[in-house]
């Protein structure tokens, strides 16, 4: 399966969520299969994070390679993953 990076659009400071959690690597099918499954991973993590629907809605899932390799195991970031001078592809250049 592909793997993606799931982060929230450039400039979308207001989809910053009470968590802290704002990027996520995932492997799945499709970008909005990863925008779902980064949701899914998010709720079974922390009692504070799976208190919340869907931290991840409106995001961008950005395709980072064509296949993951053995031993990939899925995360969730809290604080800025690319750091807000990027401006490149998964920010919405």
């Amino acid at each position: 399966m592909p793997l993606y990076l799931v982060t929230r659009p450039n400039g979308a400071s207001h989809m910053k969520n009470i968590a802290g959690i704002h990027a996520a690597l995932v492997d799945a099918a499709s970008g909005p299969a990863a925008i779902a499954a980064a949701n899914a991973l998010a709720a079974a993590g922390t009692a504070n994070v799976a208190r919340m629907d869907t931290p991840f809605a409106g995001f961008t899932a950005t395709q980072v390679a064509a296949t993951v390799q053995p031993g990939f195991v899925p995360a969730i970031v809290q604080g800025d993953f690319l750091g807000a001078a990027y401006s490149g592809a998964s920010r919405g250049a």
